[in-house]
């Protein structure tokens, strides 16, 4: 099964329409749920009158903070945000009241009967003015909510010594996930119990977060995951699910919340806008002495998983490059601005477009091809990390960039014509899997039943990456048996274990090589049963197609189901649970040095783009895609997830950006926030190396988040290529390059000097 494309488990459903999302579960006597969302950035609730609304025909409940059972505070890693605003509103959409009614009609109207007094207070929309001395506190704590250093070596004298400096500040945008699926969730209260259906990237986490906003033991509560229509880093904590669950455990009748578009904009987490002050030296022979970075990002009105991002971005900001001096200063600060949270690839796409700007400036100046200075001073086996991390045989960097090297000779540059221009573009990173510098095991379990097939039960769903497909192959391969014979539950939490987050690309990695072990301890179980059946030596016996079976005596065999029904009748359970937790050494609170995951991803991509000098317009007509995976468990499936990164890099570098006008959305639709069509798409040529890691199921590591990191980096490489200008703010719009084109000198590229910012 391993290396194989197999269909994916889920394709049917999805194809044919079956597929079940949280907004398809209904229910006799369904409750129907809105929510009262702040119109103000920053703003003292003073009193919310709920009379006329509860008056409304049709409406059966209104619930303010006061309704709240239990704790009225919720996030990951710092529980700063409400269920329902209690003191003040700090971002437009906060939520404010929320109605039950009969009909979705009756609760949008009775939302608008709902009557809030406010004291406005001054709303801060830039981390800049955050940290003024005189700025408002929007949090009791101040509006810094983390800072992070990485310290290695002596970055003053690192660039005292270098030949040539260069720096350059750098801006990426806050971007909306927009996934296909809009955030739902419903409820039903039974028998004590809440059973609650919903998208969610974590069902565990949120199952306990859930138990304490209701007040209740976590086993009252169940997660059901339903179909997920994307998430890429949200849809977790504070979705509909949880509105749904508070009004069906107060009704007892059952509760659905289903967001708009606009609503989705409004309430979801963005990507975390960055700006980033980063310092290169060198010697002109172009080997990396020292990095000195600066990053302050916005992470809006609360934490969210601010922590997390802020660390992500902090170990990568120097780039995949052995680099003997390095400081990294991170700062997040919140503002009035919408809540920033994960979304794919945790802060690293933001520093790889600053990093990999970086090492084609340093390569103009120093007169070097972009690939040659990345093969100086890439990362490789035996290089440490700029976290001083030793890295083991599991790097396929430079194999990476030498693929795309020949793959950009093979396909060729075309020559200009009139104002059009064109150029390639290359972007490399590194980024580790899983999650950073903490403990975060993988567990799974899996039974085999009297017919001879198996269930294997893990607490992650699939939100759309196909990771269920590589669970089931996994499993399959190592009971020997097709795909189709391995029954997979997924996100129930009555049922299944708890096998942590999907995020940092650790489902393949963690929770596969978990999946791994434990078909090994059953496969194992059931042997030892098999050869006491059929008195052979468990080491004898193999397993193929439903039997064991000795090859010295193959007549003497007995199946699965055969083996299963002798362990039941003794008392056994046909049963293997397996537990996987990367090795990682604690990060220093000071340096950041350590050991923060057990294995990275590498990659190289190539952009070759088509510029209209006279406009602007920029077209990405090709993409060179080269990915270390470790092992492609499923090739079509990693091929997939490259081209829908490359699709995700496209918009992020080129048209998508949320509009802010005092913290307000001002296009909060996809009539006016703009992503990638078929008619963008490139053609992409997807490449895999597989430097197999020795800790991954069958050498696997990640491609998920790492397949998106290279393209916006490719794209702004290329752009500077075909230009002869530098883009150092994302998006690269037409108007937006029309004027850098327009403003920039004409100059010949110069001999460097010690000391030169471009």
């Amino acid at each position: 099964m391993i290396g194989r494309s197999v269909p994916r488990v889920d394709a049917f459903g999805k194809l044919t329409g079956t597929a079940l999302y949280a907004g398809d579960v209904s229910f006799p006597g369904m409750l129907h749920l809105k929510i009262l969302r702040s119109d103000r950035p920053h703003a003292k609730i003073l009193e919310i009158r709920t009379e006329e609304a509860e008056k409304h025909p049709g409406v059966v409940a209104v619930f303010t903070s006061r309704d709240i059972p239990g704790t009225n505070r919720i996030g990951g890693e710092k529980k700063d945000q409400p269920v329902l605003c209690d003191d003040k509103v700090r971002f437009v959409g906060d939520p404010v009241a929320m109605v039950a009614a009969e009909t979705p009609e009756s609760a949008e109207r009775a939302i608008s009967l709902i009557r809030v007094d406010y004291e406005d207070l001054p709303g801060i929309f830039s981390p800049e003015d955050a940290l003024l001395p005189e700025a408002v506190r929007i949090h009791e704590t101040g509006n810094v909510l983390v800072e992070r250093t990485v310290l290695k070596g002596d970055p003053d004298q690192g660039l005292k010594d270098s030949e040539v400096v260069i720096t350059n500040t750098y801006r990426t945008q806050m971007v909306e996930h927009a996934y296909l699926e809009p955030e739902a969730g419903v409820a039903n209260y039974e028998e004590g119990r809440l059973t609650v259906w919903m998208p969610s990237k974590y069902s565990h986490a949120d199952r306990a977060e859930l138990a304490g906003v209701l007040g209740v033991p976590r086993d009252k509560v169940r997660i059901i995951n339903a179909t997920i229509g994307g998430y890429f880093g949200d849809k977790t904590s504070l979705s509909p699910g949880y509105y749904a669950a508070l009004a069906s455990q107060k009704t007892k009748r059952p509760s659905k919340m289903v967001y708009t578009r606009e609503e989705s904009f409004f309430a979801s987490r963005k990507r975390h806008p960055f700006v980033i002050h980063y310092t290169t030296g060198a010697t002109r022979e172009g080997r990396i002495l020292a990095v000195k970075v600066e990053i302050t990002a916005d992470t809006g009105a609360y934490a969210h998983s601010g922590s997390t991002v802020l660390l992500k971005s902090v170990i990568h900001a120097a780039g995949p490059y052995e680099i003997p001096h390095v400081l990294v200063r991170g700062r997040f600060v919140y503002t009035n601005n919408p809540v920033s949270g994960s979304m794919r690839g945790l802060g690293v796409p933001q520093v790889a477009v600053a990093h990999e700007s970086q090492m084609d400036i340093l390569a103009e100046l120093l007169h070097l091809d972009p690939f040659e200075i990345r093969l100086k001073n890439g990362l490789k086996p035996g290089s440490l990390t700029a976290t001083g991390q030793r890295l083991g045989e599991s790097v396929g960097l430079a194999e990476t960039i030498q693929k795309v090297r020949d793959e950009i000779s093979r396909i060729g540059t075309p020559g200009s014509s009139g104002s059009k221009r064109y150029g390639w573009g290359i972007g490399a990173m590194f980024y580790g899997i899983g999650l950073v510098g903490r403990s975060n095991p993988g567990i799974t379990r899996i039974e085999a039943d009297d017919t001879g097939e198996f269930t294997l039960y893990t607490g992650i769903g699939d939100g759309g990456q196909g990771s269920s497909t590589i669970l089931n192959q996994i499993a399959a391969e190592v009971l020997g048996c097709p795909t189709e014979e391995v029954r997979l539950v997924a996100g129930d939490t009555d049922c299944c274990p708890d096998s942590g987050v999907a995020a940092g690309s650790r489902v393949t990695y963690i929770v596969g090589r978990s999946v791994q072990i434990a078909a090994q301890k059953l496969k194992g179980l059931l042997q030892e049963a098999a050869a006491s059946l059929i008195e052979i030596a468990p080491g004898d016996l193999r397993l193929e197609k439903g039997f064991f079976y000795s090859p010295e005596a193959p007549h003497r065999r007995v199946s699965i189901a055969q083996v299963v029904r002798r362990l039941k009748e003794e008392g056994g359970a046909p049963i293997g649970e397996g537990v996987f937790d990367p090795e990682m050494k604690a990060l220093d609170p000071r340096t950041t040095q350590g050991h923060p995951v057990g294995t990275y991803a590498f990659a190289t991509q190539g952009a070759l783009i088509s510029l209209d000098m006279d406009s602007g317009e920029v077209q990405v007509l090709c993409v060179v895609a080269c990915h270390d995976v470790g092992k492609a468990i499923n090739p079509a499936n990693v091929t997939g997830q490259i081209e829908g990164a490359v699709s995700m890099g496209l918009g992020y570098s080129l048209m998508e950006e949320v509009l802010l006008q005092d913290g307000v959305i001002r296009n909060p639709c996809f009539s006016e926030y703009f992503i990638p069509t078929s008619l963008d798409m490139p053609v992409i040529y997807s490449h895999l190396v597989e430097a197999a890691e020795a800790s991954g199921p069958f050498g696997a590591k990640g491609v998920g988040e790492p397949a998106l990191i290279p393209t916006s980096p490719a794209i702004l490489n290329a752009i500077g290529a075909a230009a002869g200008i530098r883009v150092k703010e994302l998006p690269v719009t037409p108007e937006s390059l029309w004027r850098l084109l327009i403003s920039a000198p004409e100059r010949p590229i110069e001999e460097p000097s010690r000391e030169e910012s471009i």
